[in-house]
């Protein structure tokens, strides 16, 4: 197997496509896959789709789809060959559909490279079959040719939200209503994207990042760089199940740190890092450990693009919750000077 199959070559599309690299995705499906945090979250999947929708590009869902397993995997729930099994049946289903997916999670967009990866040792690629092949017989035999097998040869091409948000930057832009009108923004990329080697070349993967940053001053913010940048959000995969406190610990320096250089937000382009920066659960139990209440809001980049276009509160359920976390921004984005 072709180590990486999968992956949107973003730089063939810059050359091919300079002027306009839209111009790509038109007349092709795109899907957007379900990350199970989104759930809480319901304007990060809005608000990518309808920027998609007001773009004039195709969007659909995947209902055949399920979790990627990477909760289960780093928690040693599941094996490699589960893992492995997991994904390759999402990608099967969404390899039906689409074109193109479009992963707006560090989490699943890893799983679904990483579980390819391990495909590349024989004993793993083995017991993936094995698992795939019952699965085939316990569903009752295939739908369509290939569903329970390993997706040796995609159509499917996949990218972050993130890059693509990114690749067509300038038509984002040319899309919004409001800009961010001056307010200081951290940015908070995860430790799944930072450390992130699968999709890229060598010399790619060691450059800074710096995606973040160049849309913050596109959308006219005000960037504010902060000592613990780079530091994971806490989340740790099980740590801030088995260690709670030792977890949280984490995600106050990261949200201290960030407040103390007068960061009206940190804008993050992971469900899971904004789940565990803004739980209000997490800030009570922050502030009862350090006494000290942190008012320093979160925000997903699909949130925020959703305010800046002038999404209005009745047409989606995030922007309608009352929330200090979305208030504050949206208040002052969307406010007549």
């Amino acid at each position: 197997m072709k180590k990486n199959n999968l992956v949107l070559d973003i730089k063939k599309i810059e050359q091919d496509y300079p002027n306009n690299p839209l111009e790509y995705f038109k007349g092709k499906k795109l899907c957007l896959f379900k990350a199970c945090l989104e759930k809480y979250f319901p304007g990060i999947h809005f608000g990518i789709e309808n920027l998609l929708d007001a773009l004039g590009l195709e969007v659909i869902t995947c209902d055949t789809q399920s979790c990627c397993s990477g909760p289960f995997f780093q928690r040693n729930l599941i094996t490699r060959a589960q893992y492995s099994a997991i994904n390759e049946r999402n990608l099967n289903e969404i390899n039906q559909k689409a074109d193109i997916l479009l992963v707006s999670c560090n989490g699943c967009y890893s799983s679904l490279l990483r579980g390819r990866d391990f495909l590349e040792i024989p004993e793993v690629k083995g017991k993936t079959e094995e698992i795939l092949n019952d699965l085939d017989k316990y569903m009752g035999g295939e739908k369509y040719s290939g569903q329970y097998k390993i997706l040796d040869n995609p159509n499917l091409e996949v990218i972050h939200d993130l890059d693509f948000l990114y690749l067509i930057r300038n038509e984002v832009v040319n899309n919004l209503k409001f800009d961010l009108k001056g307010l200081n923004v951290a940015v908070h990329y995860g430790c799944h994207y930072l450390n992130l080697y699968r999709d890229k070349d060598m010399n790619t993967y060691l450059k800074d990042k710096t995606k973040l940053e160049e849309l913050i001053n596109l959308f006219n913010g005000n960037l504010v760089d902060y000592s613990e940048k780079e530091l994971c959000c806490g989340w740790g995969a099980s740590q801030l199940v088995m260690h709670e406190d030792d977890a949280l610990k984490i995600t106050y320096r990261k949200l201290k740190s960030a407040e103390k250089v007068k960061a009206s937000f940190i804008l993050t382009v992971c469900p899971t890092c904004l789940y565990t920066l803004s739980k209000p659960e997490f800030r009570m139990k922050m502030s009862e450990l350090f006494s000290d209440k942190l008012e320093v809001a979160t925000i997903h980049i699909n949130e925020l693009i959703a305010i800046l276009r002038g999404c209005e509160a009745d047409q989606c359920i995030a922007l309608r919750r009352k929330s200090p976390r979305i208030d504050l921004i949206y208040n002052t984005i969307t406010s007549k000077d």
